[in-house]
């Protein structure tokens, strides 16, 4: 037995144009793949239009889990640019970027208050935290 791979990670999303707006439109990611279920959407992006990515799941009698420390990340070029174009657009900055080690981090918030890690290395090959 072996795991193949990573696919996504799930996020339930109280309105799902609102983080569509946010995660395809504020973050540039692509969608995977749509799909209607009984009440509701799933929808998943990424930044290549290929699994792994994020999976937003809206349905209107499912709760939103209530925003932690918890988070989702994604590499980005340029983290302090990224950070001042989402301020622009009215985005929350939950911690402004901070360089540890190879690497400058900084964390918003979705419009459902998950937090979203956007994390610049500087030293390819390095894993992402």
């Amino acid at each position: 037995m072996k795991i193949n791979g990573f696919l996504h990670a799930k996020l339930d999303v109280a309105d799902l144009a609102r983080s569509e707006h946010f995660y395809a439109g504020g973050l540039g990611l692509v969608e995977i793949v749509r799909y209607q279920i009984p009440g509701g959407t799933i929808l998943q992006l990424s930044p290549t239009g290929r699994s792994p990515g994020v999976e937003l799941w809206h349905e209107a009698s499912r709760p939103v889990a209530e925003a932690t420390e918890c988070h989702i990340a994604f590499d980005v070029d340029d983290t302090r640019a990224w950070i001042e174009r989402l301020r622009s657009e009215g985005v929350d900055i939950a911690r402004e970027p901070f360089d540890v080690g190879d690497e400058t981090i900084a964390f918003v918030r979705d419009p459902d208050g998950y937090l979203v890690e956007l994390n610049q290395t500087r030293t390819p090959g390095l894993p992402q935290a």
